[in-house]
């Protein structure tokens, strides 16, 4: 048994950007099992009691309570209950480039399974929003994106933090990760990360590389995007008050960057609202 919200397609606006497919809770069910073929969206759950088998290829995940998986895009999607302890689960399909341009950028299409992740609060919100679809159609599509971006960041942070990892990560490249995060909106340099990592910045490429297969700039430059993707979605600034917000000297350079990284120019991205 299911309690489902669907959304028609039209229904909010931009959805091209941010669409919500549907989203709701799962109750017990020893029955339950979906197969999705290329699956066109992204489907994010959290287990809230029992146990639950993911199959993406060849690769075998086995959520339960407290767990959250995310299953990407493009992929072939399949997942089903313990039948001796069927799951009860709270989930949300989603699609869009917004979508797209956040999970890359945190580095998250290939990250599955995330092991006790306590972020319950943030899904049961992302569905009430959507229960009660109170005011504007505008105003849902904002808030419930925003939700799902704040979701993304925690994932990404307890990514970082060696929670869904055999190993944990270098010290010191969780903590760079942080800075950047914390300080998107400055203008940040490799030898001001040096600095504050306290190494060499050959050896902090190094370090920041092998953990997270990018170097500090090219992750720099990542979350800079996603974050303006936000702001051309969720506000009313031009292009040049997002490039001169997010320290870029040059509107053109930061156009160009958006346009390589995201396939769309940020004005136009910003019409699809």
């Amino acid at each position: 048994m299911e309690h489902i919200i669907t959304f028609l397609p039209g229904q909010l606006p931009g959805e091209e950007v941010f669409g919500i497919e549907m989203t709701g809770i799962t109750y017990p069910d020893s029955h339950y099992h979906i197969v999705r073929e290329n699956s066109l969206i992204y489907c994010l759950e959290y287990v809230m009691e029992g146990t639950g088998v993911v199959q993406i290829g060849e690769e075998i995940y086995h959520p339960e309570k407290g767990d959250v998986y995310l299953l990407a895009s493009g992929k072939y999607q399949d997942y089903r209950a313990d039948p001796r302890h069927p799951w009860q689960k709270i989930w949300m399909n989603v699609r869009g480039t917004l979508c797209d341009t956040l999970v890359d950028g945190y580095g998250l299409r290939d990250v599955v399974l995330f092991k006790n992740c306590s972020i319950y609060p943030l899904f049961r919100e992302f569905v009430q929003l959507c229960e009660k679809k109170e005011g504007s159609k505008t105003e849902l599509a904002k808030r419930t994106s925003l939700l799902f971006h704040e979701i993304l960041l925690n994932l990404a942070a307890h990514e970082a933090a060696g929670g869904s990892q055999e190993k944990p990560l270098p010290e010191t490249a969780v903590h760079i990760r942080k800075y950047v995060d914390e300080h998107i909106y400055e203008k940040l340099t490799i030898r001001q990360l040096s600095e504050a990592a306290s190494l060499s910045p050959s050896q902090l490429t190094r370090v920041f590389r092998r953990a997270y297969g990018q170097t500090p700039y090219e992750y720099i430059l990542s979350r800079k995007v996603d974050t303006a993707c936000l702001l051309l979605r969720n506000t009313g600034l031009t292009v040049k008050e997002i490039a001169y917000r997010l320290q870029f000297s040059d509107e053109h350079y930061f156009s160009n960057l958006f346009r390589q990284r995201t396939g769309s120019p940020p004005g136009k991205y910003k019409e699809g609202r």
